[in-house]
Order: C-alpha cells, then structure tokens, then sequence
C-alpha cells in the first residue's frame, strides 16, 4: 500500500491535537520505530485501525505498521509543547463529557464549564465551547439543543424538557476531578463503598477477576440510570456471561445478590437527580421543604448511609415514584 495523500499542516495539527490517550501513545511510539513495527496484541491493532482511518498511519500486509515518511517529517516540524497541551486539554473535554453523560441528562454550559476548570482553571467560556466543538463524533455523547446539552438520545420525544420540569431548581452535583477521571476509566464510581462492595462479592461469589467485576458493576449502574426493575436487572446480569459465569448458584445467593445491588442503587449518581444519589436527594428535599438556603446545606445536612429506605419515600433508582411502587413491589 502506497503513502497517503499528506495533509497541509493545519489538518495535520487537529488530527493529532484530537488524538485519545490510547491513540497518541501509540502514535508516539510508532514515531519511535521509523521503519515500522509488527503489533502482536489485539488491542494496539484496533488502536492503529483508528489511526488508519485517520490517515496517519498505513497498515501493511502482515499487520506490519508504520508512519508515512511525509507525516513523520511533518509532526517533527509542527509539534511542539503548545500542541501538545491542546491534546492533553482536548482529551480533559473528553472525560468531562463523559462524566457529564454518566452524570446528567441536560446539561447546562456552566456545569460543562465547573467540569472542564476542575483541571484548568483559567480557561476561557470560548476556550471551552472550542474544545467542545472539536470533539470527534466517538466523544461526543450530547447535542447542542435549546442553549443546553443534551445527552444523545433524550432529545427524542422532548424527554429533556420532562426531565427538566422534574428536576426544577434541582443543584448539579459537581464531582471531584478524581471521580470524571474514574467515571472515564471505569464507567462508575468504584472508589464508592457500596459499588466496592457489590464488585468484591461479584469476585468473590463467581471467582471472576476484578476488571471483569468491574465492567458487569458498570452493566449494572446503567442499568439503575435507566430505571431498569430490580429482579429484571438481576436477570440481566445471570445472562450476561454466554457460559452461564454469573448464573445464581442458589436462591440465597440471588437474594444477597439483590440485596448488595440496591445498596449500590442508593449509592449511584443518578441523571435525573442532576448527579446527585439518594440520600443527597432526600437531604436536598428536606432542605427544600424547610426553607433552609443552599448555603446552609453543605454545612448542616450530614449524608447518611445504611438508611433503610421507607415504602413511601422516593424510589431510589431516580424514578420519581413512590419505592413501594416501583423497586420495592
């Protein structure tokens, strides 16, 4: 396969200032081997797939892979450290949206803005909303829509406006920017006690590693945000594994199953409480009802856990209904 057609350096730069993390190690080690090199593990080879589509790379015969001699020349002209605190920033916007898309459903610019300057404080709103802009289409989980963003998909039906209406003057949780770089890299928050713990019994019950735990805990966090019953998000997860791994060895085990599940519900970060999980929902709620400023609520309103939740109070999948009505039937 010959050499692709070069791009003018322009092009050339937000290529590669919109590379992912994954891409540009990889890129800069191919940068490393002017000659080419023959990848051997199956994940380097779908990472060159994408640069290959990028056109930044050529994938020979033999899974052979190397840089065009044009392109190397170029990047060793135009890169420098200004270019490459772009990738970095560009690659910060990417986890913010993420983190947003696992966070919330409607977006407002100044959230994605609290997001973005949790790491670089001094950006600009342009700085900002360029970064969003530039966003590749695998990166880009919301839609410009109404002055807000929107996470693809709630656009159908106007079910960013029910959402909306229901959440009022609700707050926007605000996460760490230790927990967008964990919802990034895992999907959901793991560092959260319950979520550990439905993780570690998911090891220890079906002798699974960690990483493999870890991804069915994601399964099951979106499962919540999308308000998936209990028992049906149960049986999701025995059928998960085509082998039957995750099969229910015995009603006990279902049952304790369920029962470290709901304690993660309570703990989840829902979208249609802006971020927040149950029993900050409920202090915001009791707040609210009495009057108290949102000044006051971070001071005086403890978080508590291992509450046990009442057949009237809110369900804590983010539903809206009564929990006798909906998770607790």
């Amino acid at each position: 396969m010959g050499e692709r057609k070069i791009f003018e350096p322009e092009k050339l730069e937000k290529k590669l200032i919109s590379l992912g993390e994954a891409e540009m190690q990889l890129f800069k080690f191919m940068m490393g081997r002017p000659n080419g090199a023959i990848l051997t593990y199956a994940t380097d080879k779908l990472i060159a797939q994408l640069l290959e589509e990028k056109g930044l790379l050529i994938i020979e015969p033999g899974d052979k892979v190397m840089i065009p001699k044009a392109i190397q020349k170029s990047y060793g002209i135009i890169w420098t450290d200004e270019l490459e605190e772009k990738n970095r920033k560009q690659n910060w916007m990417y986890k913010c949206l993420e983190a947003g898309m696992n966070l919330y459903g409607v977006m407002t610019w100044e959230v994605l803005g609290k997001l973005f300057r949790l790491r670089y404080a001094d950006a600009t709103d342009e700085e900002i909303k360029e970064y969003f802009d530039n966003t590749p289409v695998n990166y880009q989980w919301f839609m410009e829509l109404d002055g807000k963003l929107v996470v693809n998909g709630y656009e159908e039906n106007d079910y960013y406006k029910h959402l909306e209406e229901v959440q009022g003057d609700t707050s926007f949780y605000i996460p760490k920017e230790e927990e967008v770089e964990e919802l990034f890299d895992q999907g959901s928050l793991i560092s959260r006690e319950s979520h550990a713990a439905l993780r570690d019994f998911i090891v220890e019950t079906f002798d699974c590693d960690k990483d493999v735990a870890a991804v069915r805990v994601k399964e099951l966090y979106d499962a919540a945000n999308d308000h998936m019953r209990v028992n049906d998000a149960a049986e999701a997860f025995a059928a998960s594994d085509e082998d039957g791994l995750f099969a229910f060895p015995s009603d006990e085990i279902h049952v304790k199953f369920i029962e470290k599940y709901m304690e993660m519900t309570r703990e989840c970060r829902v979208r249609d409480n802006r971020g927040h999980d149950y029993y900050e929902m409920v202090a915001l709620m009791s707040l609210k009802n009495s009057g108290r400023s949102s000044s006051q609520e971070k001071k005086q309103v403890p978080i508590r856990r291992g509450v046990k939740i009442g057949r009237n109070d809110p369900c804590p999948c983010g539903s809206g209904k009564k929990y006798k009505n909906c998770c607790g039937k």
